[in-house]
């Protein structure tokens, strides 16, 4: 039998809506070609493809003593003009923690330990270990220390150093209005 035969008799057997050249065809190479097109623009529009603004990155330290932390601790970075407060998971003995911050603003940071976070709690005043000796708990021992916010722009690197026991907290998820200053 011709090949032409073949393909013929073929077409008899397939159904209307599925023979070649049909309107189903046709709508299945527009539905197609739209995916094609419109695809890749969604993707970049939800950050899926790695264009748009990338994270800022920011290294924390948290240190009560001898330059290691023997607790556990909450890690906060608080927005200080809307109040926009994250929490990360700071384990013991970790050396640092490098997170991710997607939204820019001006950041204080500051840490409290798990299993006493009224008690113990330290902020970043500035970038070296305070003092440490029997009874003092660590930090600068002066409790008129500002905490120190970050200008945070997407894209950067910062590093913070968390290890003042004796500096003031803001409250958690409202505008900082205890006293910071900018660096």
């Amino acid at each position: 039998m011709p090949a032409f035969a073949l393909s013929l008799k073929s077409r008899l057997l397939l159904p209307l809506a599925w023979r070649p050249g049909t309107q189903f065809e046709r709508r299945r190479a527009w539905v197609a070609a739209l995916a094609v097109l419109f695809l890749p623009l969604l993707l970049v529009g939800c950050g899926n493809l790695g264009f748009g603004p990338k994270p800022a990155k920011v290294t924390v330290k948290f240190v009560i003593y001898d330059n290691d932390n023997a607790f556990a601790a909450t890690v906060y970075a608080q927005e200080v003009n809307t109040g926009l407060t994250t929490k990360f998971a700071y384990g013991p003995h970790t050396p640092s923690l490098t997170v991710d911050l997607k939204i820019p603003g001006t950041y204080v940071f500051y840490a409290r330990l798990v299993e006493a976070p009224d008690d113990y709690h330290y902020g970043f005043t500035g970038y070296q270990a305070g003092v440490y000796g029997h009874m003092t708990r660590g930090g600068t021992r002066d409790a008129s220390t500002n905490l120190i916010a970050l200008d945070v722009k997407p894209g950067a690197k910062y590093r913070v150093f968390i290890s003042d026991n004796w500096a003031v907290l803001p409250e958690s998820g409202k505008p900082v209005t205890v006293p910071w200053h900018r660096e």
